[in-house]
């Protein structure tokens, strides 16, 4: 029988541990979604910085960061709430990923393949995640980092470190070569 306790994994939280881990999630993802909002009121573009939170959600913040700079956002504020928006699931996935291992069979069995990365590629470390980040994206290194056997907290900063300095280099690097060919281009007026 495929369990965790077979593939070398914690048992999935439960009881006080598990209410005390969901409020934390849900108070650091509320707390990215109101800041990440918070910043487009301020840039006087709300509606678009909630598709912008959506496009992070759903495609990462790498995406987003690209989408800002056509919607208007300064380069710095579409990093921020690209950053932000695509925290907002995190906690909740690294929370949950014990009990989607307990119903989904088949991924149990495909866990059980990084038990083999984990010998040749662990040597790396959790750190590895800051540069695999912005290829792969945060979600893909949550799975990835839970089949290594790497810590939540290092996973995180590690993560958060990967999609910060990619969200940032994209939304400045796009903006210095927009305005190299085009110095007018899609109305950013934010200079």
């Amino acid at each position: 029988m495929l369990d965790a306790e077979s593939m070398g994994m914690l048992p999935p939280v439960q009881g006080r541990t598990f209410k005390k881990l969901l409020f934390i999630s849900s108070v650091i993802s509320v707390t990215c979604f109101v800041g990440a909002f918070l910043i487009g009121v301020f840039e006087r573009k709300a509606l678009l910085g909630l598709s912008l939170i959506g496009l992070s959600i759903l495609f990462e913040a790498q995406p987003a960061a690209v989408a800002s700079l056509p919607m208007g956002f300064h380069p710095l504020s579409g990093a921020i709430i690209s950053i932000l928006a695509n925290f907002i699931p995190l906690p909740f996935l690294m929370l949950f990923f014990h009990q989607l291992l307990q119903k989904w069979r088949w991924l149990r069995k495909k866990l059980l393949k990084t038990k083999r990365w984990s010998r040749k590629y662990g040597h790396y470390g959790v750190w590895f995640l800051v540069v695999l980040s912005p290829f792969i994206g945060a979600y893909a290194c949550v799975t990835l980092a839970y089949g290594m056997h790497w810590r939540p907290v290092p996973t995180f900063v590690s993560i958060s470190i990967g999609v910060i300095g990619s969200a940032l280099l994209i939304t400045y690097g796009g903006d210095f070569i927009l305005h190299i060919f085009h110095p007018f281009s899609f109305g950013m007026n934010h200079r």
